[in-house]
């Protein structure tokens, strides 16, 4: 490691250490209103010893799942809080750790929940709590290995196409399984898994094939153009690689629609062929132009187009369904919401929907803050991911003028930790700076 290297390390470290018990209580809090928000207690010694007993022999249900699947992303951000604060070194040992602190607060909340009659407390819960906790801490620990594996690999604006193919590959995913504006027109069946699915495909209707989303081809035609650049970083050629996004796609959507039988949803052929059509449009797209693009554009200029390209992105996930909202009541009743609570709007949701609607905002925003890890704005940023952070604010707090769309803070607060997250894992992997986008500079 030459000077520069190790000057740089010693900045961040020093970084790390002061931002460090603010992040991690910070985020303590957000766990503690997410889990006993409208605490309602209760002391009587026979209730409390009655729910003692249900969370020892807990029982099993399609809710206790999806709640298990909430806990797990919510300590998932435990888990990397605590890896993203540790001094670098020792790796096993922070991770350990971070699954300690993590079952620790778990305990904590169950035994406060024993004393409030609106919440359950579960054995549970703890598992999936402290699950979640080394989840996250492992995921942070391969994404800073893989991203150092790739410091010296090819790259189209200095760090790996693949952490934008894979977050915002997985954010479509998530949308696909739980769209923003299907998730409410459940079916309402129950039973097992077999059987839901058996009655959601009974109830398909071939004239499906006419009910097509377009509005959301413009989300999913960015995730053939990051897929094709991440395969071509790897060595393929283009058509070979727009030919493995095209066919993954396909995969990929059949299995998601399908999958909507056993989550309730009706399965609806028509978002399988506009899916697919707009990734392997991108993939197409981004096989013919990116040859061409590299050989036009280069140096600062590559990141300030994907930058601006991208925020534009961002900004059609949250504006849709793109009609601006007239009613005054209801632009007052935005405001005065309990929008500041953080997962307030998702407390008493128990399904899928709750799990993407946290999950999807992180993996938008994680590529951004990569990015803006070697291409800051401007030279003088000491936080090159504040930048993102004032995009999320300005995102979340327009999204009043939309209609369907309300202001959660919950989403701010995802948004935000996904670009410092992309940021970190970056620069821990090991990639600098190399120059500044609103500069002519590219040292």
């Amino acid at each position: 490691m030459n000077e520069a290297s190790k000057s740089e390390a010693t900045r961040l470290a020093a970084r790390v250490e002061r931002l460090r018990l603010p992040v991690r209580l910070g985020y303590l809090g957000i766990i503690l209103l997410a889990t006993l928000s409208a605490f309602r207690i209760d002391l009587d010694p026979a209730a409390v010893a009655g729910r003692l007993q249900r969370m020892l022999r807990p029982t099993m249900s399609g809710v206790d799942v999806l709640d298990g699947a909430r806990n797990l992303t919510l300590f998932a951000g435990w888990g990397l809080v605590w890896m993203l604060t540790s001094a670098p070194g020792r790796s096993w040992v922070v991770l350990r750790n971070a699954v300690l602190t993590g079952g620790g607060i778990s305990l904590l909340v169950e035994v406060l929940q024993l004393l409030s009659d609106n919440r359950t407390a579960s054995v549970l819960d703890l598992a999936t709590n402290t699950g979640g906790a080394l989840m996250g801490a492992l995921v942070l620990v391969f994404i800073v290995l893989g991203l150092a594996s790739r410091v010296d690999g090819r790259s189209f604006v200095g760090i790996p196409a693949s952490l934008f193919a894979l977050s915002y590959g997985a954010a479509v995913a998530g949308e696909a399984l739980v769209p923003l504006f299907r998730q409410e027109q459940a079916l309402s069946v129950s039973g097992g898994v077999l059987e839901r699915l058996g009655i959601a495909v009974s109830l398909f209707e071939w004239r499906s094939f006419l009910e097509l989303p377009l509005g959301d081809a413009l989300l999913f035609f960015p995730a053939g153009v990051f897929g094709v650049a991440a395969l071509y970083e790897t060595g393929r050629g283009y058509r070979k690689a727009a030919l493995e996004v095209g066919v993954g796609a396909t995969l990929l959507f059949v299995s998601v629609e399908v999958a909507h039988g056993v989550l309730g949803i009706p399965i609806q052929a028509g978002a399988i062929l506009v899916h697919v059509g707009a990734v392997a449009f991108g993939a197409w797209m981004s096989a013919a132009a990116l040859p061409a693009f590299t050989r036009r554009v280069r140096g600062v200029d590559r990141p300030r187009l994907l930058t601006l390209g991208y925020v534009a992105v961002l900004a059609a996930w949250a504006f849709r369904p793109y009609i601006p909202e007239t009613n005054a009541t209801a632009l007052l009743g935005k405001v005065t919401s309990e929008w500041w609570i953080p997962l307030r709007s998702l407390g008493m949701r128990m399904d899928m929907f709750s799990v993407v609607d946290v999950a999807a905002p992180f993996l938008l925003y994680l590529p951004l803050g990569g990015l803006l890890a070697v291409w800051p704005l401007t030279s003088r940023s000491r936080s090159a991911f504040v930048p993102a952070i004032y995009l999320a604010a300005a995102i979340e707090f327009l999204q009043i003028l939309v209609a369907g769309r309300t202001l959660d803070v919950t989403d701010f607060l995802v948004q935000a930790a996904g670009a410092a997250v992309g940021w970190a894992v970056v620069r821990r992997g090991g990639f600098r700076p190399y120059g500044a986008q609103l500069s002519s500079a590219t040292g």
